[in-house]
């Protein structure tokens, strides 16, 4: 009766530790919003100005973020990266302005660490997931729990650095000032 209630124990912790990301249609992980700016009657020509004052100053440094605009679709797509303990998050923001609105999306979410890299995830690895594919002489609990601990601590920073990336655009394209 113990070992049910421990195995059952075990299962429900690996799957509280699991973080599951956004994602759109075709299952790829994906921040989007679609915000209505305060004063409706904004073109997206105003919109972008501001985007673009948003964008130089939230990635200040020009190593940071590659900015390329469209103007003819009023369209402004950042590469960069968040920088997550020694892992480093690549992703693209793309800004694309209509009148009144604007919609920013957050895709191509790439994790590299030390020459790998490894697209993210729409959830964060169970150790049952990390257990399949190993033989059972390499099979440790602890590195495997660590494994999972560790991966899904990572998905949690990804998701609190996306949603700041995304409110931090609206709050500036948002305030009345």
């Amino acid at each position: 009766m113990n070992y049910l209630l421990a195995l059952a124990l075990f299962f429900s912790i690996n799957a509280l530790a699991q973080v599951r990301l956004p994602t759109n249609d075709a299952g790829l992980v994906q921040y989007q919003e679609l915000v209505r700016v305060p004063d409706a009657k904004r073109t997206a020509r105003q919109i972008m100005e501001q985007t673009r004052a948003w964008a130089n100053k939230y990635y200040p440094l020009a190593n940071e973020a590659e900015q390329q605009y469209d103007q003819e679709h009023s369209i402004l797509f950042v590469r960069t990266f968040y920088q997550i303990g020694k892992q480093a998050v690549r992703y693209t923001l793309t800004i694309e302005t209509k009148f009144g609105r604007y919609r920013a999306t957050i895709t191509d979410l790439i994790v590299e660490e030390n020459g790998r890299v490894q697209p993210v995830r729409e959830a964060s690895l169970t150790s049952d997931e990390i257990n399949m594919p190993a033989d059972s002489l390499a099979k440790n609990e602890n590195l495997i729990k660590q494994i999972v601990t560790n991966q899904a601590d990572l998905y949690r920073k990804i998701d609190k650095s996306c949603r700041d990336t995304l409110a931090s655009l609206e709050q500036a394209l948002t305030d009345d000032n």
